[in-house]
């Protein structure tokens, strides 16, 4: 079942960090796995390919530079998805009396609560894949041309021929979330979805702008954050069912590359069938550069 985590962290002392801790989050995140699961916790730092788990950077920081500063006065965000039957037991068993404190950038951050329903926060939830498929079975009764607007929380960016690709392009949000979604979950989606993206899926509105945040071994990678709104030029109600499944799912497994460590953390909602409606919040989203 996909859950999504939201942890409140408070450190415990004023201290200054680097701008992005999504390294230092996912380090912290698979110590608290190998804790209960060291199998898995293996697993998920050597697997090539679609991994289970998202991590996004702490949120909420206050960018000056290539650092941040942060106070025991305030609350921030820390969160995780997670995406197999095997985390989702992790999950399960995780509590902020178990976690007390995570070490990242150098600082031990108390963990005050641990949200897992939107009521609790609204980056919080969980639905069974099988939930999620039902908005197939709901699309052919769907009226009008469907949009997708999808808002990028953290950068989202795509990796092709060891090229980084910061524009999210419909052949690659779609491209990535089919990938995932035919990985992890018990029943895949048609292949027929990539041909309807690239010769029926067009971009009719954004809002974006490139940022910086620290990839694998604290390198800058560009992405592009905001949002961006796609729509059908041509209906097929069908794979449009199958894209608001990918749409929705999108909450759980991210976009995009480097998810792992804090980039491409997303939702989306459709014009006429909500996929997801929170008011984003200035504060949780620092990482721009």
């Amino acid at each position: 079942m996909p859950t999504a985590l939201v942890f409140t962290l408070r450190p415990s002392r004023h201290a200054a960090v680097a701008a992005s801790l999504g390294g230092a989050a996912h380090a912290a995140i698979l110590e608290q796995i190998a804790a209960l699961d060291a199998p898995l916790a293996t697993q998920l730092h050597t697997v090539q390919g679609v991994r289970p788990l998202t991590v996004s950077p702490v949120l909420g920081l206050d960018q000056d530079g290539a650092q941040a500063r942060v106070s025991p006065e305030r609350t921030y965000v820390l969160r995780v998805t997670c995406l197999s039957a095997g985390l989702e037991t992790v999950a399960q068993q995780w509590s902020a009396m178990r976690f007390e404190r995570l070490s990242l950038g150098g600082v031990l951050w108390q963990v005050e609560h641990i949200a897992i329903t939107p009521t609790q926060h609204y980056w919080a939830d969980s639905e069974s894949y099988e939930e999620l498929l039902s908005g197939v079975r709901r699309g052919a009764a769907q009226r009008g041309a469907p949009r997708w607007a999808f808002h990028f929380a953290t950068p989202v960016m795509f990796r092709q021929r060891h090229r980084c690709l910061p524009l999210p392009s419909p052949e690659h949000v779609f491209g990535s979330l089919l990938e995932r979604w035919n990985a992890l979950a018990p029943l895949p989606l048609t292949d027929d979805i990539r041909t309807f993206v690239a010769t029926s899926l067009v971009v009719n509105d954004f809002d974006l702008r490139s940022t910086a945040m620290a990839g694998k071994g604290g390198v800058p990678q560009i992405g592009a954050i905001g949002t961006c709104n796609y729509t059908v030029t041509r209906r097929d109600p069908y794979l449009e069912a199958c894209i608001s499944v990918l749409a929705r799912f999108a909450f759980y497994s991210g976009v995009g590359a480097g998810t792992a460590r804090g980039f491409g953390q997303a939702f989306c909602r459709q014009s006429d069938r909500l996929m997801y409606t929170p008011t984003p919040r200035k504060e949780t989203n620092h990482v721009e550069g």
